[in-house]
């Protein structure tokens, strides 16, 4: 029970100190005595939010003090000051406390019944508690607050299954269109390089076939000063000095090296320039595969050996789906026991 109750510099109380004593204590008056202070003052004591508006003018700081008798265990006393400067603070027992302790603490000390303040009668939680207490119905409230926790809990791990499996079944979607965007273009390894090469050949290829044709006269063209023509003249003077000095005659085996060589070239160039295509419908469509290519390129990697192994671990990484029966199942372990 509240034993002592002490205000200073409390809005126009000054100093004043109120003695209890077992039983009931009324406290009468005519309006503005201060009776509405002193529960003002009780308040701040269990947790009431606090305004240096508060403070009596001239002073720096209200103090509000409460002993309570907690018989056979004890008392306790608690104390809350409010400062000016806004710098607010409260002890028990001699010990600093927040407000959020003083207002749990209030809950067991006082109960507070004001004009137009709800009793604790009214809150549905202290009608439940009366009603269990009188009904002896504390073991039965126990089994029904943990089936009640048990099944909270289980709606929450339905609800994460229900949101894992849709998670995973967007993913399944997402890996269906990757196997499946894929697996329309059919790429195949090293084919954007080989394309990339072709493009560039057929985007070029009147250039080519020109340098090609000029490259080919002049290794083995009609004229004296093709590179075949003017080696075979080498060969006659070659002929000519080892007939004089004989220790020359081993040059002949590299002429006839670069003779055969450049022969095999020409005959290389001649090859190269009949296969060149002046194809400009083929270059569309070499650019059109080099774009399809590209884009898949762009989305799942950096070449198209990755492409394709994308493609397998995509279809074969989608795992396991909860079914509905599985969550169902689950959910219901808990609500079978409500």
């Amino acid at each position: 029970m509240l034993t002592e109750l002490r205000v200073r510099d409390l809005v126009v109380i000054s100093d004043v100190t109120l003695r209890l004593r077992p039983g009931l204590n009324v406290l009468t008056g005519e309006t503005g005595a201060g009776k509405s202070m002193l529960v003002d003052a009780l308040s701040l004591l269990v947790g009431e939010r606090a305004s240096v508006d508060l403070v009596r003018p001239g002073s720096s700081r209200a103090v509000v003090e409460a002993a309570f008798d907690l018989k056979p265990t004890g008392g306790i006393v608690v104390r809350r000051t409010i400062n000016r400067e806004g710098r607010n603070r409260a002890w028990v027992n001699g010990s600093p406390a927040t407000v959020g302790v003083l207002a749990e603490l209030g809950q067991r000390l006082v109960d507070l019944h004001g004009q137009h303040e709800a009793q604790s009668l009214l809150r549905p939680s202290a009608q439940r508690d009366i009603l269990d207490a009188f009904g002896g119905a504390a073991e039965e409230r126990a089994n029904v607050a943990h089936c009640f926790e048990l099944a909270q809990r289980l709606r929450v791990e339905e609800r994460a299954l229900a949101e894992r499996r849709e998670e995973i079944q967007r993913r399944a979607d997402y890996l269906k269109h990757v196997v499946q965007e894929i697996e329309e273009v059919t790429p195949a390894p090293g084919e954007d390089e080989a394309l990339a090469t072709e493009a560039k050949r057929l985007a070029h290829a009147e250039e080519l076939t020109a340098l090609a044709e000029r490259l080919a006269t002049l290794l083995d063209g009609d004229g004296e000063e093709s590179a075949v023509s003017v080696l075979g003249a080498a060969v006659k003077v070659l002929d000519q000095l080892s007939r004089i000095d004989e220790s020359v005659a081993r040059w002949s085996e590299l002429l006839d090296g670069a003779v055969t060589g450049v022969a095999e070239l020409a005959r290389e160039v001649r090859d190269y320039e009949s296969g060149i295509e002046l194809d400009p419908g083929r270059l569309a469509s070499v650019e059109t595969r080099r774009d399809r290519l590209f884009r898949l390129l762009q989305k799942y990697g950096s070449t198209l050996e990755e492409v394709l192994n994308a493609c397998i671990s995509g279809d074969a990484a989608r795992p396991p789906l909860p079914t509905a029966a599985e969550i169902r199942v689950d959910a219901g372990r808990g609500l079978e026991c409500l």
